[in-house]
C-alpha cells in the first residue's frame, strides 16, 4: 500500500463528488448511518456509504453548513431510510462528513476519529494535518482488508464517486476569522494491485484569494448546473445560500437525499443552529 499526503487542493470548492460475493441467503441486523450503507453476507458485513449532501460556504464573516438527513441501510435485499445526523460538534468546532462514515465490523470509524482528533488538537489545521495521516492510514488498512474479504464491494467502492471515499469539513472561528477546512479521501489501485490513498485538503483562508469558498460533499450535480446557468454570485448570503444548495439536490429527484436540511452557523457570536432536527447537535455516538 502507498500512502500519498497533499497539503493543497484546487480553489474551487469542489471536495468529493462525490449482488453480494457469498450469495449465501442471511439475515444481519444493520445500523442505519448517515449514508447509504451496503451490506454483504461476509461475516458481519462491511458496509459502503455513499449518496448524502453537504454545502459549506465560507465568507470574511461566517461559516455555514447545511446538510440533508437521509440515512438508507442497504443488504441483500433489503434497504431501509430514516433520518440522520450528518452534522456534529466538538468543543466550539463542527464538522460534516460525506462518502463512508463506519464500519463496526471492521473496526472503521471515520466520525468519531475526527471527533477525537478536534479533542486533541488546539487549532484546525493540526486537526487536518493529524486526520490527513490517521484517516488516511485507516483508509488503506480497511479497503487492503475489503479487497480480500469482499472485493465486489471493493470494487465497487473505488468504482463510484470518482474514487473518492470519505470526505470532511471542518470549521470553526479561529483568532479574528472563521476557518473552514475541506478534506477528500481518495482512492486508486495501481498497477501490481497497490492501493494509493490520497488525502486533497483545501483550506479558506488561504486557498481562497477572495475569502469565499464553497465546498460541495457528495451528490452536487444540480447544483453544479444551477452554478453553470446563474453564477455563484446568487449563493449568497451563506445563511440562504448552503441550505438552498442542498435544497436543489433534494428537489432534483435523488432518492439517497432528502429532507430535513440541518444548518449550523460559526461566526464571532460561536455556534449556531438555524434549523436542527431533533437529537442532533452534538459528537457523533461511540
Amino acid at each position: 500500500m502507498e500512502i500519498i499526503l497533499l497539503m493543497e487542493g484546487p480553489s474551487y470548492g469542489k471536495v468529493g463528488r462525490s449482488p453480494m460475493v457469498n450469495k449465501r441467503r442471511c439475515r444481519i441486523p444493520i445500523p442505519l448511518l448517515p449514508v447509504i450503507l451496503v451490506v454483504s453476507c461476509v461475516g458481519l458485513a462491511p458496509p459502503v456509504a455513499h449518496a448524502t449532501t453537504v454545502v459549506g460556504i465560507r465568507t470574511p464573516e461566517q461559516v455555514v453548513i447545511a446538510a440533508d438527513s437521509l440515512g438508507t441501510a442497504r443488504g441483500y435485499r433489503i434497504e431501509s431510510t430514516q433520518p440522520v445526523c450528518k452534522i456534529f460538534t466538538v468543543k466550539d468546532t463542527a464538522f460534516a462528513i460525506a462518502g463512508l462514515v463506519k464500519d463496526p465490523a471492521w473496526n472503521f470509524d471515520a466520525e468519531n476519529l475526527t471527533a477525537d482528533s478536534l479533542r486533541r488538537q488546539n487549532r484546525l489545521t493540526e486537526t487536518a494535518n493529524d486526520l490527513g495521516e490517521r484517516l488516511t492510514a485507516m483508509l488503506g488498512s480497511y479497503l487492503e482488508r475489503l479487497k480480500k474479504g469482499n472485493p465486489y464491494l471493493y470494487g465497487k467502492l473505488l468504482e463510484e464517486q470518482d474514487g473518492t471515499i470519505t470526505s470532511i469539513l471542518l470549521a470553526a472561528y479561529e483568532g479574528d476569522q472563521p476557518v473552514l477546512i475541506g478534506m477528500s479521501f481518495r482512492a486508486l489501485e495501481e498497477t501490481g494491485g497497490r492501493i494509493r490513498i490520497t488525502a486533497i485538503r483545501i483550506t479558506c483562508p488561504g486557498d481562497c484569494p477572495t475569502g469565499v469558498e464553497y465546498f460541495f460533499l457528495g451528490e452536487r450535480r444540480p447544483i453544479e448546473r444551477y452554478i453553470a446557468e446563474h453564477g455563484e454570485d446568487r449563493l449568497l448570503p451563506a445563511s440562504s445560500g448552503a441550505p438552498f444548495m442542498v435544497r436543489l439536490v433534494i428537489d432534483g429527484g435523488s432518492k439517497q437525499v432528502g429532507p430535513p436540511i440541518d444548518v449550523i452557523v460559526i461566526d464571532r457570536q460561536g455556534v449556531s443552529w438555524p434549523a436542527r432536527k431533533e437529537g442532533c447537535g452534538g459528537a457523533p455516538a461511540p
